[in-house]
């Protein structure tokens, strides 16, 4: 009932009665909560400082809010409601209450409250919230817990690149037991293609923990493990991952010091293998007997289309039983075996396997002692076989004669297919560079890379012969770029200049020079010969006309020889 309708005392002047005021108030017995029967409140400590509560305190309990800042509600206990009995003073008007106790039940204003309390109405700090359990399908949570076991410290740049499809670790200071961590946790992923761990010394623990997982792992499709002293255990255990992975295409293996006892281990992977495409075993230690040993397994591989063995050392009977591997395989497409020390007898083998095999697109054989009768050999191996494309044999000894050999098979045979020519430190001549530029009028992107460039050949046969400039182009002298198209064209200077110099005076006038150029067709540029000749005329005050003199351009003896042999000519021509 609220608390305004309780009458307050009658005023004189209003004239009501007591009969009016009696029917005010419905009766006399009002039922009202006091003080003492509100709810009882059940109150916790809490951290926060804002708590609310669905009663309003009166104004004396406002002194009690700073001490119960930090009070929570969690629980509201309804109580039994007492019952107020007051009554009406009819004839004076007024209640039996105090006059504290009236003020106290005006300014009391009670609400409604629900017994049960809503779920919302509960704030604890003492509720632990659960934690959402998250897959972690990176494997970066895999990793650590290995890390934890094995004692070591995880490598940061492994777990950022850990789902890349290229993961390149070279020179990481890993070892065997970081190997060996990274390889439990690469068993399970599907997006690596391509792991290279070169310079890492993972040694034969580590070669072995990395072939198990390729054993399960048929995603990855090229592995390099070069530079990591892999030995006799990890040379096992990688072959035998060979036989049962399907995925695998590339493995480079090099520089792990294998020797004869790997040779043999090898060799047996290499007549079994059955998906593998690339195979690098260069800078080992296969000796001449390892090559006897991987000789008959090349020859008996058909898959392999990438095969080196460079920077061995194979030589002699070593080199002859891979040159004959390489003769009978039929797979094989590009062959390095450069720096062996094959010797004039491997290379007659290598000329030998060029014949038949016409599988073989690109070989090297730099640097294998090779003579210019290896290079002859190879020259007419070109000359049948037109699927060579790219040929190798730079830093042998093939001289001047060799390279002249190789040009001129390759500009002969019509059907040949041969892009690149690399003789990398062999001297040539201009014949050389001659038979270059018919080849490359006819195969515009032929390509060729040479050695020094010789005025005269190094053979036995070049002896005694002249000289020869073969960039006259680089030349500023014109009387020199005239002399050299002469020797090159098989022409005397002098019988060139006779024609215009009949009085044999040694002169010419600057047109007959440059007339003479143009009939012996020299490329030269014409302003540069020009400028050239200016420099030339004879400035002495006995020369008006402006003629060039030649005659300083050449060795005083040699010159009165051929005057002499000329004046000889001439005598027994008329």
């Amino acid at each position: 009932i609220p608390l305004e309708s309780v009458p307050e005392e009658p005023d004189e002047d209003s004239g009501q009665n007591l009969t009016t005021l009696q029917r005010e108030v419905s009766t006399p017995n009002v039922r009202i909560p006091s003080q003492s029967a509100r709810a009882t409140l059940v109150r916790t400590p809490a951290t926060r400082e804002k708590t609310t509560s669905p009663l309003v305190f009166h104004e004396e309990d406002e002194e009690k809010k700073d001490e119960e800042k930090n009070i929570l509600i969690t629980e509201i206990k309804p109580t039994e409601y007492q019952e107020v009995q007051f009554e009406v003073d009819v004839e004076q008007g007024e209640d039996s209450f105090s006059e504290e106790e009236s003020v106290e039940l005006k300014d009391l204003v009670v609400e409604p409250v629900e017994a049960e309390p809503k779920e919302e109405d509960y704030d604890t700090d003492l509720e632990i919230e659960e934690e959402a359990f998250v897959h972690d399908t990176s494997g970066r949570s895999h990793y650590t817990k290995i890390c934890n076991q094995l004692g070591l410290v995880p490598i940061n740049y492994f777990m950022r690149h850990i789902q890349d499809t290229e993961l390149a670790m070279r020179y990481h200071g890993l070892g065997p037991s970081a190997a060996r961590a990274i390889a439990l946790v690469l068993k399970d992923t599907i997006t690596l293609e391509k792991l290279d761990l070169r310079g890492n010394w993972i040694e034969g623990e580590g070669g072995e923990a990395v072939a198990r997982m390729l054993e399960e792992n048929d995603y990855v499709t090229d592995v390099c493990l070069a530079d990591n002293r892999l030995g006799l255990m990890g040379a096992q255990s990688l072959c035998r991952m060979l036989n049962t992975n399907a995925g695998l295409r590339r493995l480079d293996i090099s520089d792990n010091g294998f020797g004869t006892v790997e040779a043999a281990v090898i060799a047996q992977a290499l007549e079994t293998n059955k998906y593998l495409k690339v195979l690098n075993l260069s800078h080992n230690r296969f000796d001449e007997q390892a090559g006897e040993i991987l000789g008959p397994a090349i020859g008996a591989n058909d898959i392999l289309d990438v095969l080196d063995l460079s920077w061995n050392c194979l030589r002699q009977k070593g080199a002859i039983s891979v040159a004959k591997g390489i003769k009978e395989n039929v797979r094989l497409k590009k062959c390095s075996l450069a720096w062996n020390g094959f010797g004039p007898e491997g290379g007659a083998a290598i000329a030998d396997a060029l014949m038949t095999n016409n599988s073989l697109q690109e070989i090297d054989i730099s640097g294998n002692r090779l003579s210019a009768d290896v290079a002859i050999k190879v020259a007419k191996a070109i000359m049948s076989n037109d699927n060579i494309r790219i040929l190798k044999m730079g830093n042998n000894l093939l001289t001047t004669a060799g390279a002249i050999a190789l040009a001129k098979a390759i500009n002969e045979s019509e059907s040949s297919e041969m892009e690149e020519l690399d003789l990398t430190d062999v001297p040539v001549e201009f014949e050389f560079l001659r038979i270059i530029e018919d080849i490359k009028a006819k195969r515009p992107n032929f390509k060729v890379v040479h050695g020094p460039i010789l005025r005269v050949g190094n053979t036995t046969e070049d002896l005694g012969k002249p000289a020869i400039d073969p960039n006259p182009r680089r030349k500023k002298d014109p009387i020199m770029v005239l002399d050299q198209h002469i020797v090159v064209n098989d022409f005397r200077l002098l019988d060139i200049l006779k024609r215009y110099d009949p009085d044999n005076s040694m002169t010419l006038e600057p047109q007959q020079f440059l007339a003479a150029c143009e009939e012996l067709a020299i490329p030269y540029d014409r302003a540069k010969v020009e400028e050239a000749v200016k420099g030339l005329v004879d400035q002495k005050p006995g020369n008006d006309q402006g003629r060039i003199y030649f005659g300083n351009f050449f060795d005083q003896d040699k010159l009165q020889e051929h005057i002499k042999k000329y004046q000889e000519k001439t005598d027994n021509e008329t």
